[in-house]
């Protein structure tokens, strides 16, 4: 493995981008000059409900899978003292279900195109509101199972409904976990059971949800986080809006502190 002597170099350079449309936005977003951009989730308002009300002033934290960066940029305004935004570096990282008619089965090269151009203008979204919103948190790209080290450490990580987009939840989570000092707020469909189990979510018949593969048990994780020096402290669950389906859901937080 290379050593890297230099940590600031993994970090992204802020990209410029001033309009909407070479953007998709995940996280509804408030933006100087142009409103209400709407997305997929709109969490406005929603922050501390969301993150099971742990107190990030003063901290440092991770947010993993920031997609556009409603979590990185409330953080921030909350008083944390350093923010790092994580999102994947390739698409190939993030593993589909395998349905033998669609793109990512067909052709795995032309499907990695195809979505990476996807996640381009999810970043595109992340740096017109950073830029926006004057925002100083830093970026860091790369694989969710293998978080560097020269990262640094963080007090607080959040996780909002990434892993159930995993065909490997515990590997991630461990990764997550070697930079988290503090504090894991972990947001997904939950279990609400002490019972070790996990559902699998996909159907041989919808192929459109290729992408959400389990819903764990609270007792899955109870055990996962015991396994990786923390604690359940709290859970609770809430409805958010999912705006282009104009309908709530349930997602329910877990809060995890180190032992």
């Amino acid at each position: 493995m290379t050593e890297i002597t230099d940590p600031s170099s993994l970090f992204e350079r802020p990209r410029f981008v001033d309009g909407l449309e070479d953007c998709f936005f995940y996280h509804a977003m408030d933006l100087p000059g142009f409103g209400l951009v709407p997305a997929h989730w709109d969490l406005r308002g929603r922050f501390e409900d969301y993150v099971g009300g742990v107190a990030v002033a003063g901290k440092s934290v991770l947010d993993v899978g920031a997609a556009t960066g409603f979590l990185s940029f409330e953080a921030e305004k909350r008083g944390a003292a350093r923010v790092l935004s994580f999102d994947m570096s390739d698409p190939r990282q993030q593993t589909f279900l395998p349905f033998k008619d669609k793109l990512y089965s067909r052709d795995a090269h032309a499907w990695a195109e195809q979505y990476g151009k996807e996640i381009e203008q999810w970043k595109n979204a992340y740096w017109l509101s950073h830029r926006l919103l004057k925002s100083r948190a830093e970026v860091y790209y790369g694989n969710i199972y293998e978080l560097p080290a020269e990262l640094g450490q963080f007090d607080i990580a959040i996780v909002g409904s990434v892993l159930e987009h995993l065909s490997d939840q515990i590997t991630a989570l461990a990764s997550i976990a070697r930079l988290t000092t503090e504090t894991i707020v972990l947001i997904s469909p939950l279990l609400q059971t002490d019972e070790r189990i996990a559902r699998f979510e996909s159907l041989a018949s919808n192929p459109e949800n290729d992408f959400t593969w389990w819903t764990y048990s609270l007792g899955v994780y109870r055990e996962v986080f015991g396994m990786l020096g923390f604690r359940i402290a709290k859970v609770s669950s809430a409805q958010y809006y999912y705006m282009y389906g104009d309908r709530f859901e349930e997602r329910s937080t877990i809060v995890a502190v180190r032992n």
